[in-house]
């Protein structure tokens, strides 16, 4: 029996054992391929491997992604938000764990506060 091909899966695997270059050319390929950009779940774990395998790299990476987050968040995201956010970016390089568990948090928060507002409404 033939299994069927899991692109996002295979990426996984390349993050998981930080092949970042094999990682960036499937994660381009499957961008293309679907016409869309990568969630921002799955784009966030490029960035470790960014900080340790190309340093210099690390800063325009962790902005594209705070201004991709900010992009789809449309008004529902305030300045204490993203500079929340934006210190957890920055300590990706020093604590990558850590900083990804803020991260989470921090999204896990938001889409609490969400729920509770879109409640009030009905």
């Amino acid at each position: 029996m033939v299994r069927p091909y899991h692109p996002v899966r295979e990426l996984e695997g390349h993050l998981d054992r930080g092949e970042l270059d094999s990682a960036i050319a499937l994660a381009r390929g499957l961008a293309n391929e679907r016409r869309r950009p990568l969630e921002l779940d799955l784009t966030l774990r490029f960035l470790p491997l960014v900080a340790t395998q190309r340093p210099d790299d690390f800063d325009t990476w962790a902005l594209r992604w705070l201004e991709r987050w900010c992009a789809e968040r449309r008004g529902r995201a305030t300045i204490d938000d993203a500079g929340e956010l934006a210190a957890a970016l920055a300590e990706v390089a020093v604590d990558p764990e850590r900083a990804l568990h803020a991260v989470a948090a921090l999204q896990e928060r938001l889409a609490r506060d969400a729920a509770k507002s879109r409640a009030r409404r009905r």
